[in-house]
């Protein structure tokens, strides 16, 4: 049975919420160079403004169509730019791809939002965070952008071939992340040491992958259901609680939380 914290959230995601909404396959549609009709002035886009628009156009085609099935004349067509002008903003269609993986998928708001409802501050202010929750955000957070979970699991797929731009991107992931994870302030139950949090992260992180695919192939299946559910087995109720959610925390409680976290042991 799921904490009352997580009961909740089940709770709100109960009426289909949690089901993805079927992605319509990708139609790239040619501009009309054809027309008479007037020129309508169009407001100048900034630099970064025209780089974000490129960014998400980039991430809607990949996500259907890979990276190999993309040209920058699909992308050209999204926004209504020539693929001459779109140079002046990438370099090539593979750069524009790191821009995909770099500040689309792996962004620092992603991390932002998986931290921020899974820590709290002990009365020293020293903030500690909650693993599984942390966990459980960065499911609810993909969920909110089903085309970048679907690129994401395209890519990974085609990346496997060693000579894909994105295979160094994809095989140096997992570390690359651990780095982070491993350096935050987490909230452990005993027992629980360096090693065998990274093999819990691994066993996490390949759970979220693989539930992720079966969410996009099947749209009947709820994501946030299935990964609780999971929760229970990867973090069972004897060994985490009172180390799953931040709600589990007494307010009322007046010790230094820092020894009981994993930096401090």
């Amino acid at each position: 049975m799921p904490i009352a914290a997580w009961q909740q959230i089940l709770e709100q995601f109960s009426d289909g919420t949690g089901r993805r909404a079927p992605l319509a396959s990708h139609e790239i549609t040619a501009r009309d160079t054809t027309s008479h009709q007037g020129f309508v002035k169009r407001k100048r886009m900034s630099q970064e403004e025209r780089q974000l628009q490129i960014l998400r156009a980039a991430g809607m085609v990949i996500a259907v169509k890979g990276y190999w099935g993309m040209t920058l004349q699909d992308i050209s067509d999204e926004i209504g730019l020539s693929e001459a002008a779109l140079y002046h903003y990438i370099d090539s269609k593979e750069d524009l791809l790191d821009m995909v993986l770099t500040e689309g998928y792996d962004t620092t708001e992603a991390n932002e939002f998986s931290a921020l409802t899974a820590s709290v501050s002990d009365v020293d202010g020293h903030r500690v965070y909650f693993f599984p929750r942390y966990l459980l955000n960065t499911v609810l957070y993909n969920m909110q952008r089903p085309e970048m979970t679907q690129l994401f699991c395209v890519l990974s797929g085609e990346a496997l071939n060693p000579d894909h731009p994105a295979h160094r991107f994809f095989t140096g992931r997992h570390n690359r992340l651990w780095e982070m994870v491993g350096s935050m302030s987490w909230l452990l139950p005993p027992g629980i040491d360096e090693e065998k949090l990274f093999d819990l992260y691994t066993l996490a992180a390949s759970a979220i992958d693989g539930l992720q695919t079966r969410w996009l192939a099947d749209d009947s299946l709820n994501l946030v259901d299935e990964w609780v559910r999971f929760s229970e087995t990867i973090f069972p109720a004897a060994t985490w609680t009172g180390y799953l959610d931040p709600s589990e925390h007494d307010p009322e409680d007046t010790r230094c939380l820092l020894p009981y976290t994993l930096q401090e042991r």
